[in-house]
C-alpha cells in the first residue's frame, strides 16, 4: 500500500490528549491493520461519492474516512484520509 503525501501528514498529526505517546503509536499500528484489513475486504464496494474524489473507493475505520484506489493491475493501492 502507497500512502498519499496528505495522508502521511494527516496521520501523522493523530495526537491524543487522554492517552501517553506510547499508547498513541501502538493505536496509529492497530489502524494501520484495520484500514488495510478494511481495504482487502471491501476492495471496490464502497466507491466514494464526493466528487473530488471520483474514480475511488470510501471506507470508514475509527471514524476515519479513507480513500483508496488501486493500479490497474490491483497490485498497489493508494490511500489518503
Amino acid at each position: 500500500m502507497v500512502w498519499a503525501k496528505e495522508a502521511k501528514k494527516s496521520f501523522s498529526q493523530i495526537k491524543s490528549i487522554h492517552f501517553t505517546e506510547s499508547e498513541t503509536n501502538e493505536y496509529k499500528e492497530q489502524l494501520l491493520i484495520k484500514i488495510r484489513n478494511k481495504i482487502l475486504s471491501m476492495m471496490e464496494a464502497m466507491p466514494a461519492h464526493e466528487p473530488e474524489w471520483k474514480g475511488n473507493y470510501r471506507v470508514l475505520v475509527d471514524n476515519y474516512k479513507v480513500f483508496y484506489s488501486f493500479s490497474n493491475d490491483k497490485e498497489v493501492c493508494t490511500g489518503d484520509c
